[in-house]
């Protein structure tokens, strides 16, 4: 970092910064709030920057480069960067002002669920994704009954395909961990306080808390306010500079060339060609990255990368999965290379495949032994 950079950091959390997955340790007790927490107060004094916490940005006046938070403005910065992730996607439920109804997004969102818990008979989670599923770890650690629901019949669809699902579902039920696929929740049931949710069919599914964990959307929010391009995400260029010049922006909340991610690769790279070009423009491309996921998901080791759902022909499958041992491993070639691969329960395998795919490798001759991992 340059030491002689001014940087102020707008938060509108009331804590320093903290990964996401770390909060499904908190719910699970094996965390606390100081662990939680990567990078406390002092690690920003440390690197010069300024951090103001409770201080939600609202709006960018894109002329002067005027923040504008709910209770403050500040003028005149040379660059500005918009890095504020994704906000969590809630489906129009009916009944979500009811009690006891959360979603887990923060600190505090953690902490009111492991609350929750304590006192309740059922949690439900709605959402077979990986935020899903590790909440209803969590929950079981702490001593609740969980149950899982998604209205589609892939687990983790980002990261696995059908098959793969099928071997992870054998994982959850080995732990006591119950997902019901293809259950569409349309209302959120109870007079005051939730006591349950109602399927489009008109099932019911009795709890008194139920957790929304059915995926994110980019936080486009202050860049609406301020005259910004965006589309699924805020729009930005090659440099990572929006529609508004000398106004960048990198993570979650950023679409490059009609690409979204919302994964840790995307933001690092695209971070750092942000802070790049905030200091000098034009010194840094951003050149994209390979889609991938390397995640333990209750425990269990998962890496998908690349193309994992090819849907034409001129993709070859190879497939290897052993429901005993619960591991299932993909490769997707094309023209003779790697370009995608899944591997579910063997961490080495993974780094391998990994590789091949990273280095665009010809696997002509080692079709057969692609699976080893010795």
């Amino acid at each position: 970092m340059n030491s002689e950079v001014e940087i102020d950091v707008f938060s509108d959390e009331r804590y320093p910064y903290y990964p996401k997955p770390n909060l499904i340790d908190l719910v699970a007790g094996r965390r606390t709030i100081k662990e939680t927490i990567l990078y406390d107060v002092d690690w920003y004094e440390k690197q010069s920057a300024n951090l103001m916490t409770s201080k939600p940005v609202t709006q960018i006046e894109t002329g002067t480069k005027t923040v504008i938070t709910t209770s403050t403005t500040h003028r005149n910065y040379s660059s500005l960067l918009i890095a504020v992730g994704c906000v969590p996607f809630v489906p129009s439920f009916e009944g979500l002002s009811k009690r006891n109804v959360y979603v887990a997004r923060t600190i505090d969102d953690a902490l009111d669920i492991k609350e929750a818990v304590k006192g309740s008979g059922r949690e439900i989670i709605i959402g077979g994704g990986i935020l899903g599923i590790e909440l209803a770890a969590a929950i079981k650690t702490l001593g609740g009954n969980p149950i899982g629901v998604t209205n589609i019949e892939t687990l983790l669809p980002q990261q696995l395909d059908e098959a793969g699902s099928q071997i992870l579902l054998g994982h959850l039920e080995k732990m006591g961990l119950t997902v019901l696929r293809g259950f569409s929740c349309v209302k959120i049931s109870g007079e005051h306080a939730v006591d349950g949710i109602i399927s489009d069919k008109g099932d019911k599914i009795e709890g008194d808390v139920v957790i929304i964990a059915t995926g994110v959307r980019s936080n486009t929010q202050i860049a609406k306010n301020s005259g910004i391009k965006v589309n699924r995400g805020i729009v930005a260029d090659d440099y990572m500079q929006t529609s508004a010049s000398g106004i960048y922006a990198a993570g979650d909340c950023m679409e490059w060339n009609g690409q979204w991610n919302g994964i840790i690769p995307w933001a690092t790279a695209s971070a750092r060609v942000a802070a790049k070009n905030m200091l000098r423009y034009g010194s840094m491309k951003f050149e994209g990255i390979i889609a991938s996921n390397t995640l333990q998901v209750v425990g269990i080791d998962l890496s998908s990368i690349g193309v994992i759902n090819p849907r034409s022909p001129e993709f070859e499958v190879l497939v290897s999965a052993d429901e005993k041992k619960g591991t299932y491993y993909k490769a997707v070639i094309k023209d003779s290379i790697i370009v995608g691969a899944i591997s579910l329960g063997n961490r080495k395998l993974a780094m391998k495949l990994r590789g091949l795919v990273t280095r665009i490798t010809d696997v002509s001759d080692m079709k057969e032994s692609i699976f080893d991992s010795d």
